[in-house]
């Protein structure tokens, strides 16, 4: 039995809306994983836990050691301000991936994202 084009066309719609539904499964409304949380540690205590798909906010941290800003957007969290005297960690970026992290040594800030793992997006390989 031979498909005709209009046969192949309804598989590619039924393909694309399984595919469509799949990736909304595992996905936020905003585009990143369900359940993604950052934590930061301030000298090497936990300091606070936060969602990453918040509305957009700072966090402040100040502490004897210095003074950082993090701030949360739909791409993940970010040192947006730090006044340690090296600035690597503004150099790190959005970090939205499970297990990215942002480090200030300095001010000894640690941020990890953290979440349920989704199928695909695990580590390759972890050394130690």
């Amino acid at each position: 039995m031979l498909m005709k084009r209009g046969d192949i066309g309804i598989a590619l719609v039924l393909i694309a809306a399984v595919a469509w539904f799949g990736i909304s499964k595992f996905m936020g409304e905003d585009g990143t994983a369900k359940g993604t949380y950052a934590m930061i540690e301030v000298n090497g205590k936990h300091y606070d836990t936060v969602a990453l798909t918040e509305e957009p906010r700072d966090i402040e941290i100040r502490t004897e050691r210095g003074y950082n800003l993090l701030r949360i957007s739909r791409e993940g969290i970010e040192m947006v301000e730090s006044d340690c005297p090296d600035q690597l960690c503004i150099g790190f970026g959005h970090v939205h991936d499970i297990h990215g992290t942002i480090v200030c040594l300095p001010n000894r800030v640690f941020v990890e994202v953290t979440g349920e793992q989704i199928k695909g997006s695990e580590p390759d390989a972890v050394v130690s």
